[in-house]
């Protein structure tokens, strides 16, 4: 990987979704969707905080603002593992040379990074349900829409997963074990 995805516009990142490139893609496009979703919950506590009327729990406000910064600045670094882990993956698909050991490997990668973006979008819609009756009415329709970009990542990420799973054998210990937490993720 040449560049981070987030050194680019947004027009760019969106012209390179839409090009014959192979990467970025799905996964890394619900990464990004998902890290905005949790910048808006960050946006939907600030308001909320700053209001002069805000009475609410300060410390819990607080909390929920700073596991949604970190759990956004995870959902960015994703979205540049999975262009990462997609390349290695084709690299090592179209390498005639490259052992059973490298190919597991870059499958696995390519199994287990969206599955962490699947994850980590989870754990961003738990923020939202914890900020739930917390925060200013103004800005409720911002949690729902934060909340409802999240489960949409989840779901489609998950996609990815389940379809990657398919190019490992039936029983084989990884796919069980990354195919009980799809079900476990599902929404």
């Amino acid at each position: 990987m040449s560049d981070s995805i987030w050194t680019s516009t947004l027009e760019a990142f969106r012209d390179r979704i839409a090009s014959r490139e192979p990467v970025p893609a799905g996964v890394a496009m619900a990464a990004v969707s998902s890290a905005f979703a949790l910048a808006l919950l960050c946006k939907v506590l600030q308001v909320t905080r700053n209001r002069k009327d805000f009475a609410g729990d300060a410390d819990l406000i607080s909390e929920l603002l700073a596991a949604s910064l970190s759990t956004s600045q995870t959902l960015s670094r994703l979205a540049d593992d999975d262009v990462a882990a997609f390349r290695e993956f084709m690299a090592c698909s179209k390498d005639p040379t490259a052992t059973a050991d490298q190919r597991d490997a870059a499958l696995r990668s390519s199994i287990t990074v969206p599955l962490d973006v699947a994850r980590t979008a989870s754990f961003g819609i738990e923020l939202c349900e914890k900020a739930k009756g917390h925060i200013h009415w103004v800005v409720a329709p911002d949690l729902g829409i934060a909340a409802g970009l999240l489960a949409g990542a989840v779901r489609a990420t998950l996609l990815t997963v389940n379809s990657n799973l398919e190019h490992l054998p039936e029983h084989h210990p990884f796919r069980l074990e990354a195919s009980a937490e799809v079900g476990r993720l599902a929404i």
